[in-house]
C-alpha cells in the first residue's frame, strides 16, 4: 500500500488523535506534499469543528456506534450490521 492510499483511509483517524506518534509522523510527512491529503485533512478538521458547534443545540444525534459502521463503508467496504 503506498503512502498515499494509507494516509486517505487514516485521515479521520488523524484528525481524532486516534493514531501513534509513528503513525502521526508518517501521514504528516505525506500530507506536506500531497494536495489531496492536505485538502483531506482539512475538510475533516472543518467537518469535526462543524459537528462540535452542534454539540449541545437541540436536534438528531447520531446513534451509538455510528462510526463503526460508517468507517468500514468508507473504505468500500460492507458497513457492520446495524443492531437494534
Amino acid at each position: 500500500m503506498t503512502d498515499h492510499e494509507w494516509s486517505q483511509r487514516h485521515l479521520s483517524h488523524y484528525v481524532e488523535g486516534d493514531l501513534g506518534r509513528h503513525a502521526r509522523r508518517r501521514l504528516d510527512r505525506h500530507a506536506r506534499d500531497c494536495v489531496d491529503c492536505g485538502r483531506g485533512l482539512r475538510a475533516v478538521r472543518a467537518l469535526t469543528q462543524a459537528l462540535g458547534a452542534l454539540d449541545g443545540l437541540a436536534g438528531p444525534y447520531a446513534p451509538a456506534g455510528i462510526f463503526d459502521r460508517v468507517r468500514p463503508a468508507g473504505r468500500g467496504g460492507p458497513a457492520a450490521p446495524q443492531t437494534a
